[in-house]
């Protein structure tokens, strides 16, 4: 080894504690350790683990809606998108799933005897306008 390697530098420049003891005896018994606490756990601390991603707060995770399929004519389905967007300019915020909802609610209604109109007159704002 080269004399200029610094770990040999470093022990040899280390002074021993006691000049009667070798530097490699360790005495076990005097040697004293501190031990650290670690700080207290806050009590406001949640023990649940955070979730991942968006809050739960859609149709998907209400258990007052279900989820169906439907099978719907291409055709049916681009005049309802046409509708809706139509209405969206118009400030009116409805989804095909509300817009279903409604109408299935009103033809069960219907079929208990309610008036037809004025189920639908709930349901379209113009119908709402030509009963004015």
């Amino acid at each position: 080894m080269s004399k200029d390697n610094p770990f040999r530098k470093a022990i040899a420049s280390r002074q021993p504690t006691e000049p009667n003891e070798p530097d490699s005896v360790l005495d076990v018994e005097s040697v004293s350790l501190s031990v650290t606490q670690p700080p207290p756990v806050q009590a406001s601390i949640s023990l649940e683990p955070k979730k991942r991603g968006r809050p739960a707060t859609g149709k998907r995770s209400d258990d007052a809606w279900i989820g169906r399929t439907f099978y719907i004519q291409r055709e049916t389905d681009i005049n309802t998108e046409g509708e809706l967007l139509n209405l969206r300019r118009q400030g009116v915020e409805l989804d095909k799933s509300e817009l279903v909802d409604k109408l299935l609610s009103a033809w069960v209604q219907w079929r208990n005897g309610e008036n037809l109109d004025k189920l639908l007159s709930e349901i379209s704002p113009i119908q709402k306008s030509k009963n004015l």
